[in-house]
């Protein structure tokens, strides 16, 4: 009884710290349809109704399941999904998890050590052997099996982090797609000099900035602190993270002046409106930003580190789609059903269009010549997983404000480095 109840804690205290570093980019905004208070019901009139808790807020995102879900109403009149999209969606979930109320459908992200806990505890379907599984892209399939070599999700789509870049911009001042850190710092005064903001950078919202330039800058960082966690090693005085730390000091000497304030939110306006040269942002972000300004010319490149052959871009697995373990048969039925539908290749290009995301459904395209740049250096396979795929959760997120307060408090990088270390050892402790 004892450890049922250690298991179940771990669980939680997991998919809490999780809240903050969901790689796959988790806005705020809130679209709750969800009228079923058990998460699924059968109505009168033979209709399953079943809750599908989408964890991604972007408007695009949503937009492109609304529209999916429209779509499968029609050809399958005897199924209701009813999206839920609410803020601190992984807080809730846990909640509800804890509480025994899953979602009969959920999105999640089953790359991280926190999904990996909650198959272990039998609360996730195993989806091996359906035929859908085998529309995801291999490479990217290979990512997801759970500990037991089981697949629990559909993967849907991928993800990266990249520099988004103002095309006209770049065009005007004469600026070329940089390749390397000195040519990217290059380009930011250049653009400085012309009285154009270089980058618009969020302290606020640094989090993934963080796990962008970190998995840029030091090939084998993510692995060096996993060894720190295990009192293994240490960052302080590691040549590598000295080297990260000043870069990442130095971007923000070009970035807005009103960063320390500044959201994600933020960020997407200022650079669809024109304000800004570069950003550095998610996949999850372009659907907005297009949603924006349609008219924006934009493109994306890797965050470079010194040379081409060190760089690596933060690249994984988005949010893929469950079933929960717990649902009555019916609502595995019809949940099965509908990751089906999405599977289809001309379903995953729709949503793929309207969000912004690019699927990992076999046979869609994800076409904008602007992306090239980032796309073939993906293909390339120079690309690390996100940061909870590796470390704890309650690691990274804790890492999150240890980097807020080296930018906020301008300490110096040895300082910050020191935290690190200390940051990680507390929290690999608890």
């Amino acid at each position: 009884m004892t450890m049922n109840k250690n298991i179940k804690f771990t669980l939680i205290c997991l998919l809490l710290a999780a809240f903050t570093v969901v790689a796959a980019g988790c806005g705020k905004a809130a679209n709750n349809e969800s009228s079923s208070g058990n998460g699924g019901k059968a109505s009168g009139d033979g209709v399953v109704k079943i809750e599908f808790f989408q964890q991604q807020g972007e408007e695009a995102i949503q937009n492109a399941y609304k529209a999916v879900i429209e779509d499968f109403s029609k050809e399958y009149p005897n199924i209701k999904i009813e999206m839920n999209t609410v803020p601190d969606s992984v807080k809730v979930l846990t909640a509800r998890v804890a509480s025994g109320d899953i979602p009969p459908l959920f999105t999640d992200w089953p790359t991280q050590l926190q999904f990996k806990e909650k198959v272990k505890n039998g609360y996730i379907e195993k989806l091996s052997g359906q035929p859908f599984i085998e529309k995801v892209n291999k490479s990217y399939l290979a990512m997801t099996p759970a500990d037991d070599g089981e697949y629990y999700s559909l993967p849907y789509a991928r993800n990266y982090m990249a520099v988004y870049y103002n095309i006209d911009l770049f065009e005007k001042n004469n600026v070329a797609i940089p390749t390397t850190y000195a040519e990217f710092i290059e380009a930011c005064k250049k653009f400085a000099a012309s009285g154009v903001t270089p980058l618009y950078l969020p302290i606020k919202d640094v989090g993934h900035i963080f796990q962008a330039t970190n998995i840029a800058y030091v090939p084998g960082g993510v692995e060096e602190m996993v060894k720190v966690a295990k009192g293994e090693a240490q960052v302080e005085n590691n040549p590598a993270f000295l080297a990260f730390g000043n870069k990442l000091n130095e971007l923000f000497t070009y970035a807005n002046k009103d960063a320390a304030g500044a959201s994600t939110a933020m960020m997407q306006e200022a650079f669809a409106n024109g304000q800004v040269a570069m950003i550095i942002s998610g996949s999850y972000g372009r659907g907005n930003i297009k949603l924006a300004n349609p008219d924006l010319k934009f493109g994306a490149f890797p965050l470079p580190n010194d040379t081409v052959e060190t760089t690596n871009v933060l690249s994984g697995v988005n949010a893929a789609l469950s079933v929960s373990a717990k649902a009555k048969p019916e609502e595995k039925e019809a949940a099965i059903t509908f990751i089906s539908y999405l599977a289809r290749p001309e379903v995953a290009q729709k949503w793929s269009d309207l969000s912004g995301e690019p699927s990992i459904i076999e046979g869609t395209v994800y076409e904008d010549a602007n992306l090239k740049p980032l796309l073939d250096f993906i293909d390339k396979g120079q690309v690390h997983d996100w940061m909870a795929s590796t470390i704890p959760s309650n690691i990274v997120t804790e890492l999150y404000s240890t980097t807020q307060a080296f930018l906020l408090e301008k300490q110096s990088v040895e300082k910050y480095l020191k935290n690190i270390d200390a940051t990680i050892k507390l929290n690999a402790a608890n």
